[in-house]
């Protein structure tokens, strides 16, 4: 009936400060419906059910869920499906059972079958159309006056674009006839999950126009898939956060992780151990947070849900960027302290601690009552320039920040006076100088504490861009960053005086 229907949900967890986009994550996976052919930005938990629906085992949900739960803010979502894949369907007759509009899930997958179409009469004239999903109606037209007005109407609802796409089946140009509630039929997934290897080839679908942030295959482990991870960031400066299988030992992860010690793109990479668990949805859950009325798959008998770190991995990661207004600060210690997790897969103690920041892993650890991320490394064995992962993720952002602010100058005159140096080297300068203030690059000070160095450079001139490779179009800037290193071990000597002795 008319008015206005509101409904509530609770979001456990830390809310984040921001919308930083380097603090972004961007994952691939299975889901119950959604786009196979490009990711969606998802700024909240509601974003991910709207567009790709409800909890099965093994799926992307309780990863997003978890991101969103422990402060993540930005998180893009690409859906993956084994070969095979099928769209549902559903074409309606005119009175004279002639074909007259078609209604095809958004995308594919057996999800499509779950969806109906009912045509009515209308209020005053021509026909109305019902959508329902899972039973449940969640959308009426107005009163339509042909089929290509059904078509504008319904593909341009917010309420069900994103499901469902109305078209002209052309047979016949007559309205439909009335029709009682029909399901959409012949939806099917693929005939088997998706592999390892279809998974890391939609990781192309997530090219540098998303720019840097964190990449992971949540609940997928193993050489194909860290390969994979490993080129992709490399490729599109971004950092692989990488997980071990849920029965992998922390001595089984160090001989994993030293065969990549010495890949060429090993500082683009952090492997994390061991998984965690987080509590299992619930059916009051689901049903309050999917507007869309999305089928209540079985609520897993057990309390919690043991998943892969990645997901808490990148919030924490976020929280950081976001609490620094970079990516120089680590998502670990303090700052990453777990609000949702419920307990880690595998007990870490000391020991084993030890033994893998010695094998570049970086471990969860109970401290006190709270579960936090305890290191900061990456995998490379170039410990000189790479020992942390903040400073490739560092780099990276200077690199797309760099690439940003040169965007406004192409094209633009190369003039004698050397103007054009002035304003990029003057704009390269105005995007670091606020990463020095706030911390993410190491300046340099003489003894009387005056700054001799802002730990960057930039160079724009005749040195660098002699007149017969301006002659050739092309302008260099170099920019050298010194980058601010983690303060992953603090030691302290507490002396003890007694009585009768001074205070050293």
């Amino acid at each position: 009936m008319p008015g206005i229907n509101v409904t509530t949900a609770v979001r456990t967890g830390p809310v984040g400060i921001g919308d930083i986009i380097a603090g972004q994550w961007f994952a691939v996976g299975e889901t119950e419906r959604g786009d196979l052919a490009a990711p969606t930005l998802c700024r909240s938990f509601s974003d991910y059910v709207k567009f790709y629906g409800d909890y099965q085992a093994g799926n992307l949900y309780q990863y997003v869920k978890t991101y969103f739960d422990e402060g993540g803010t930005r998180c893009y979502v690409q859906r993956v499906l084994g070969a095979s894949s099928a769209t549902a369907t559903k074409t309606l007759d005119d009175a004279s059972g002639n074909d007259t509009i078609t209604f095809t899930a958004k995308n594919a997958g057996q999800w499509g079958n779950k969806l109906a179409v009912q045509v009515i009469a209308a209020d005053v004239a021509g026909f109305r159309v019902k959508i329902y999903l899972n039973d449940v109606e969640i959308y009426l037209t107005r009163d339509l006056v042909d089929v290509t007005d059904a078509i504008n109407v319904i593909n341009s609802a917010p309420a069900v674009s994103h499901l469902i796409v109305a078209s002209d089946d052309t047979t016949s140009a007559a309205n439909p006839a009335v029709v009682s509630k029909t399901a959409l039929a012949a939806g099917a997934n693929g005939t088997n999950p998706a592999t390892d290897a279809e998974a890391v080839t939609a990781l192309g679908l997530l090219a540098g126009q998303y720019k840097s942030g964190a990449i992971s295959l949540p609940g997928r482990t193993g050489t194909t898939v860290w390969d994979g991870l490993v080129a992709h960031a490399q490729a599109y400066s971004r950092i692989a956060i990488c997980a071990f299988g849920t029965s992998t030992t922390a001595a089984q992860a160090k001989t994993a992780a030293s065969a990549y010690y010495s890949n060429a793109g090993a500082s683009y990479m952090g492997f994390y151990f061991p998984h965690v668990k987080v509590p299992a949805p619930s059916s009051s859950e689901l049903a309050s947070l999917n507007e869309a009325g999305s089928a209540v798959e079985p609520t897993p008998q057990a309390s919690t849900v043991t998943v892969d770190p990645s997901a808490y991995v990148a919030a924490a990661r976020t929280r950081a960027i976001e609490a620094a207004g970079g990516p120089w600060r680590a998502g670990a210690g303090a700052i990453s302290s777990a609000t949702t997790i419920t307990d880690m897969a595998t007990a870490v103690t000391p020991a084993d601690g030890d033994l893998l920041d010695e094998a570049r892993i970086n471990a969860l650890r109970k401290i006190g009552n709270q579960i936090r991320v305890y290191g900061a490394r990456s995998a490379s064995n170039d410990e000189a320039n790479w020992r942390f992962i903040t400073l490739r993720d560092s780099v990276n952002y200077i690199v797309y920040g760099c690439e940003d602010r040169m965007e406004q100058f192409v094209f633009n005159t190369i003039d004698g006076r050397g103007n054009l140096f002035g304003r990029i080297r003057a704009s390269l300068k105005a995007f670091l100088d606020p990463m020095r203030i706030a911390g993410g690059l190491y300046e340099a000070y003489d003894d009387d504490g005056n700054l001799i160095d802002p730990g960057y450079s930039v160079v724009v001139n005749s040195t660098n861009n002699p007149n017969s490779q301006l002659a050739t179009g092309l302008v260099k800037a170099s920019v050298g960053v010194r980058v601010s290193g983690v303060a992953d071990l603090i030691e302290v000597e507490v002396t003890k005086s007694n009585l009768t002795a001074p205070i050293l």
